[in-house]
């Protein structure tokens, strides 16, 4: 039986990652001990039958006839056997593409979900003829699927063995390396959404980040605290921590990777460690999940997990502003008018929209650094509103930009990375409906298009500078795929990764 971990509840949270080793084999091996998966991407029924001999009867292989895509799992005399055929679709025309499967996406998924069992003690695994997308996205699965916040498991060791004219042996270790990075960026986000908030206030997350981050070359991470934030009068942040026992923060992981002197890209992820919707208190049922509304933040320190372990060649600054939305007497109250760090002032309308504010205080830091560290790209990620969701489902992220060269990006790395992501539009004639009579604006609206106002709120902190909103949910609601069980599911890690992949890459 495979060991099962011991969980602690204590912050800080580590990324999953298997301790076995990842060791590459030069042949094929099967025993009755292990499991065995096959992946193959486009091979002929000559090629499957040479890999698999005399393993299946003919009634398996009859099951397989004219199969060209999908998993299939067989009892044979050497021990169970998974076989995964892998096949890039043809290129279709609706909606640009944009809500087609990539082969990435079909990889992670179907060797992912051979990982979410909790049976086996050992796997022996051949890629046959896979190319980098399939690969990448069969490691990436399989790093996901072992990840469950209750039932994690540690498997003794995975043995690979690669076959095909697609990739030689030094591209395979390569992109083995990047997807168990990527792998563990994603599980880290979900391990941090689905801490429990009792073990997640503003002042563990912080440390928490702080201890990952720490001693890493070219990173420092720095954390304004309450102090700080009233020097910085930094009242938007500071008015919706203001009714917490633990106040809020700003963390600031800076990366510069040595001889590359760009301008910086910056990353800015909400992180209320829990909502109760304040004096406008939430229903029982919608703060069920609200451990989840830091989703933003896990993205974002996710993706700099992946960013600065990868060594990628590229400048980012990631902000977090880390914040408790509860209920006390110095919480605070509709009708407030709150000082942002921009010198805006923000009449509250509704204090369970209080993710904008936090994040209209970091958006203003990013996009006010001189110099060499002056962003020239921003992009926010945040379990923002309800109304995105009544849009476009639990599966789709919302989209939003003032630069269509980056929201064209983004979606095409979306894509890609099966973590899809749809563009909304920026109405400017919403913004009559912020107006406020004893401020500059109000933090809500009431009616229709919540999604798009509070983007809109957002907008106003950014100046000219391209920008990108990404309003997530951050969660499954059943098992699928590469995830085991409802959860956190890491969303915006992967789609972030790509996009950063392509800037590195020259791309963008």
């Amino acid at each position: 039986m495979a060991t099962k971990e011991k969980r602690t509840l204590n912050i800080p949270p580590r990324p999953f990652s298997k301790k076995g080793k990842w060791t590459f084999s030069s042949t094929l091996k099967r025993d009755s001990k292990s499991e065995s998966l096959i992946v193959c991407q486009n091979v002929s029924e000559k090629v499957l039958k040479g890999l698999l001999k005399d393993d299946l009867f003919d009634w398996q292989w009859k099951k397989l006839k004219g199969s060209d895509q999908g998993s299939f799992h067989f009892h044979t005399a050497k021990g169970p056997l998974t076989l995964v055929l892998l096949k890039k679709g043809k290129e279709k025309t609706s909606h640009n593409g944009l809500l087609e499967e990539s082969l990435y996406a079909n990889a992670r998924d179907l060797v992912g979900k051979v990982f979410t069992k909790r049976e086996e003690t050992s796997f022996n695994i051949h890629f046959e003829n896979l190319d980098a997308e399939a690969l990448k996205g069969s490691l990436v699965g399989i790093e996901m699927g072992g990840y469950d916040y209750v039932d994690s498991f540690t498997l003794p060791g995975l043995s690979f063995n690669y076959s095909g004219k697609s990739l030689k042996k030094e591209e395979v270790k390569t992109v083995a390396k990047e997807a168990r990075i990527l792998g563990e960026g994603v599980n880290l986000a979900r391990e941090l959404v689905n801490t429990p908030s009792g073990h997640k206030t503003p002042g563990s997350y912080s440390k928490s980040l702080i201890q990952l981050f720490s001693n890493v070359p070219n990173v420092k991470i720095q954390v304004w605290n309450e102090a700080r934030l009233k020097k910085e009068n930094m009242g938007l942040i500071l008015g919706v921590g203001a009714g917490a026992h633990e106040k809020p923060c700003l963390v600031h992981i800076k990366y510069r990777p040595k001889g590359n002197s760009q301008a910086p890209l910056a990353f800015v992820g909400k992180g209320i460690t829990f909502d109760s919707g304040g004096l406008d208190l939430k229903p029982a049922g919608a703060m069920r999940n609200m451990k989840k509304d830091m989703g933003g933040s896990a993205c974002i320190a996710g993706v700099a997990y992946w960013v600065v372990h990868q060594k990628l060649n590229v400048p980012c600054d990631f902000y977090l502003p880390l914040a408790e939305n509860a209920v006390d007497a110095l919480s605070f109250r509709p009708g407030d008018v709150l000082h942002a760090r921009s010198g805006k002032t923000v009449e509250i309308h509704n204090t369970d929209a209080e993710g904008r504010l936090v994040l209209g205080d970091a958006l203003d830091v990013a996009v006010t650094q001189k110099g060499k560290d002056k962003p020239r790209l921003v992009i926010d990620a945040a379990t923002l509103t309800g109304a995105i969701k009544v849009g476009l489902g639990s599966n789709i992220g919302g989209l939003f930009s003032n630069n269509d060269s980056l929201a064209g990006a983004l979606e095409k790395s979306s894509q890609g990375a099966g973590d899809p992501l749809w563009r909304m539009p920026l109405d400017q004639s919403l913004r009559a409906k912020m107006k406020s009579h004893v401020a500059d604006m109000t933090n809500a609206v009431d009616g229709f298009g919540g999604a798009i106002t509070a983007a809109l709120f957002l907008e106003s902190f950014i100046g000219d500078v391209p920008w990108a909103h990404m309003d997530l949910y951050a969660w499954t609601d059943a098992p699928r795929g590469a995830y085991s069980r409802a959860g956190a599911n890491g969303q915006g890690v992967q789609t972030l990764g790509q996009f950063l992949t392509r800037v590195s890459e020259g791309e963008f």
